[in-house]
């Protein structure tokens, strides 16, 4: 199943001006203490290039009987980088019992690209969430802010893996020095870009299972 689509709206106001903010969501409830959140990078879809957040919510689903949240996440502006992704960890907070039918939750999460160095900045502030799977995140955003807030992530697992041609993989060795005080784990897969093109899509579909749950 698809899950149930909706929209998150807000507004944002800087130097002010205000501006109207929406982001779509799909929502598979369970019943399930475990929520999986789907993070796509900057102007991602909630379904994503060949509808492979669907995939994951379905196969996670299936498999583990998780609830999942997908989240759309288009672009505000370049002082708003964190603001879609915790309007919707709000939005999962306030609709818990909704979503998985339990009060206590523990969100783990797959995000790529910019959707994922932000994560990376962020997460360690939310005591729900209890693991990250980090896909090819843009270190340019920060990779100093990348580091400091995995390096506050007190969870049980953090996974940070790279397509050995994205431009970002030289940042790997940083992160993977993390390893040393925190359950840290990198991963380089050969031959894959940032998008996971061609025939690697179905590594970006897997990894979630394998990183997250498994």
């Amino acid at each position: 199943m698809s899950g149930k689509y909706s929209k998150i709206e807000w507004q944002e106001t800087m130097n002010g001006v205000t501006i109207d903010c929406s982001l779509d969501i799909a929502i598979h409830p369970a019943d399930s203490k475990i929520v999986l959140l789907t993070v796509p990078g900057v102007d991602g879809s909630v379904d994503g290039f060949k509808n492979k957040y669907i995939k994951i919510a379905e196969s996670i689903q299936e498999k583990y009987g998780a609830a999942i949240v997908r989240m759309a996440n288009p672009f505000i502006t370049s002082y708003h980088w964190e603001s879609n992704i915790r309007r919707t960890l709000v939005y999962i907070m306030k609709h818990t019992e909704e979503i998985t039918g339990h009060k206590d939750i523990d969100v783990r999460i797959i995000a790529h690209s910019a959707g994922a160095a932000t994560v990376a900045q962020i997460a360690w502030e939310y005591p729900e969430i209890t693991r990250i799977l980090l896909i090819n995140p843009v270190t340019k955003l920060g990779i100093d802010k990348i580091k400091y807030g995995l390096s506050e992530f007190g969870v049980d697992r953090i996974t940070v893996m790279f397509g050995s041609e994205d431009p970002s993989v030289g940042d790997v060795d940083e992160i993977a020095k993390l390893s040393e005080a925190k359950n840290v784990h990198t991963h380089i897969l050969e031959g894959v870009d940032h998008n996971f093109s061609g025939g690697s899509l179905e590594a970006f579909i897997t990894a979630p299972a394998l990183y997250l749950f498994d």
